[in-house]
């Protein structure tokens, strides 16, 4: 599954390609207790070429970008699933 995703931050359009292997990449990651690396790195993996140098000016200048953009990756990637268990 595989599908963009154009986030605006600020005055910047950023987009997104992410893959159900980066996906997995980062909650690994992210499941060693690493999740500022985690972040960064898919990112960084699954940015457009476009947006590249845009994404990398964000986190530069902005501590904790790269944690806030990825929960907004993941809040359109992963959306929520109606689970329920039957007794």
């Amino acid at each position: 599954m595989t599908k963009a995703i154009v986030l605006t931050i600020g005055e910047v359009e950023l987009e997104f390609n992410p893959t159900p292997a980066e996906y997995d990449e980062a909650q690994n990651t992210i499941m060693q207790g690493d999740i500022s690396s985690a972040s960064h790195n898919f990112l960084m993996s699954c940015v457009s070429e476009g947006s590249k140098d845009a994404l990398r000016d964000i986190t530069k200048a902005n501590a904790g970008a790269a944690t806030q953009i990825y929960g907004a990756v993941l809040k359109e990637y992963t959306p929520k699933l109606s689970i329920s268990v039957k007794k």
